[in-house]
């Protein structure tokens, strides 16, 4: 089976890859130095339907490269600490252009079954990667401040 993750919010947030690390080769070509160097997220926007348990009009696909985030394991490789490093100041950086954003992830077939837990936190509350690393079905949902 296989885990997805997704983002939601009141605003457009930016999409692409984000996290690589490229340097120039002398052959002219940009390649990575290490696979640390090549681990990144992906940001896409959901083209095909909602998913039910996110509560706001932007919603995104969020897929790691070579790492993950640490659902399910015990203890987290280079590789997926990259990626959840990447992700926090992706949310960071997306909470400037939306009050809150929601974190959620299910695996494949389970998106539309109730959020088995659900965390409310503020961006100072927010203070390190490993806060990112969700249980299967939870949701996690950063505000800019209280309200």
């Amino acid at each position: 089976m296989t885990q997805f993750y997704y983002l939601s919010a009141k605003q457009p947030l930016d999409t692409g890859t984000f996290g690589e690390v490229k340097k120039l080769s002398n052959k002219g070509n940009y390649t990575f130095e290490t696979a640390v160097d090549e681990a990144s997220i992906t940001i896409e926007k959901l083209q095909d339907g909602t998913v039910p348990n996110l509560s706001y009009p932007y919603q995104y696909e969020v897929m790691a490269h070579l790492g993950d985030f640490g659902v399910n394991k015990d203890h987290i490789n280079e590789l997926d600490r990259k990626c959840l490093k990447t992700l926090f100041h992706y949310l960071k950086a997306a909470l400037d252009k939306s009050f809150i954003v929601e974190f959620y992830t299910a695996w494949a077939g389970e998106e539309e079954l109730e959020a088995a837990e659900v965390k409310e936190l503020t961006m100072d509350e927010l203070a390190a990667p490993d806060q990112l690393k969700l249980k299967n079905r939870s949701k996690l949902v950063i505000c800019r401040q209280k309200y």
